[in-house]
């Protein structure tokens, strides 16, 4: 009996291997019908780095390749405004402050040409990159091939992209407070809320010009001492515009402090401190009507303006206390 069974169990075994041998192969892998962004539209300012995550590709098998075919206006037409290569920076690593001269920071800092627009080639990632800065404004839609073992499918207005106006700077944090002379409890210190920091740009050599005014308007002199930096102490660490900006020597003039900043840099300042871009300073009690100290602090990111793909030009920040008066 055992072996009948044996035997019978051996032949169901032949016979089954037998149909698999003459079954012809359905074929490895899947490529799924349902594929889509989930950023739609994909948006991203003039000039910024932007990225998705990638295409969500309905269980199709790994790795699925992506190649971008075409893109058109809002309007339908045929361009390729978000194709063509132009100059832009790039890091060929990061940047430290201990990259402290232009000839350091060139190690780290480089150009290179690319597309305004660009569809990763595996998993179908989005990136808009700084060239976006000389394209135009607006809505784009595009068509893309998916691809994996199993074959390959042209999924057309898969998404749109919408490319929003340049943002040339941006104000991070602007807080002051005025605090007793001589006295650096915490209890003394008094936020101010009527406290402003603006940024200007205008055609120029590239340096960044930093102003401290009092409500009238009336700039402060950092050459006499009527703006200095505060103390850094071990548990409340603080730094000075200098220390983000330390490729050239800083200049003290009568009404501001001036930066020279390096040409083709993607954004500025290029590094954090203490993972913020912060700057401290005080004006003393005995350079304002209100006869107490005067601690303003600001942190401002610049970024690439229209037609151009890195920071250029003159910047003037200007920190404004409409609280106080001169003296």
């Amino acid at each position: 009996m055992k072996f009948r069974t044996l035997y019978f169990a051996a032949s169901i075994c032949a016979a089954m291997a037998m149909f698999a041998a003459c079954t012809k192969n359905p074929g490895e892998g899947f490529l799924g019908n349902k594929f889509f962004y989930l950023s739609n539209p994909f948006t991203g300012v003039k000039g910024r780095v932007t990225t998705s995550v990638p295409i969500q590709a309905d269980g199709s098998s790994n790795p699925l390749y992506v190649k971008l075919l075409a893109v058109r206006t809002r309007a339908g037409a045929a361009t390729d405004a978000l194709t063509r290569l132009y100059e832009i920076p790039i890091y060929k690593g990061e940047v430290t402050p201990a990259d402290s001269t232009p000839e350091l920071l060139a190690k780290k800092l480089s150009t290179d040409m690319y597309a305004p627009f660009n569809v990763n080639s595996i998993g179908g990632r989005l990136e808009l990159t700084p060239a976006t800065a000389f394209v135009d404004t607006g809505m784009y839609d595009f068509d893309i091939e998916v691809s994996n073992i199993k074959g390959a499918k042209t999924i057309n207005s898969i998404a749109k992209v919408i490319i929003t106006p340049s943002v040339p700077s941006q104000i991070v944090r602007q807080f002051a407070a005025t605090s007793i002379p001589n006295n650096e409890m915490t209890a003394s210190f008094v936020t101010q809320t009527n406290f402003a920091v603006t940024t200007q740009r205008i055609d120029g050599p590239n340096k960044i010009i930093v102003k401290f005014v009092d409500k009238n308007g009336t700039p402060f002199n950092p050459k006499t001492g009527q703006v200095i930096s505060r103390v850094s102490l071990p548990t409340n660490l603080r730094y000075e515009y200098k220390q983000f900006a330390p490729y050239y020597p800083e200049e003290k003039t009568d009404t501001a402090l001036v930066y020279t900043y390096p040409a083709k840099t993607p954004t500025f300042p290029l590094f954090t401190l203490n993972n913020a871009y912060l700057s401290s300073y005080r004006i003393p009690a005995i350079f304002n009507d209100l006869n107490l100290n005067i601690n303003p602090e600001f942190s401002v990111r610049l970024f690439p303006t229209d037609g151009v793909a890195f920071v250029s030009g003159t910047w003037i920040i200007t920190n404004r206390m409409n609280f106080a008066v001169k003296k």
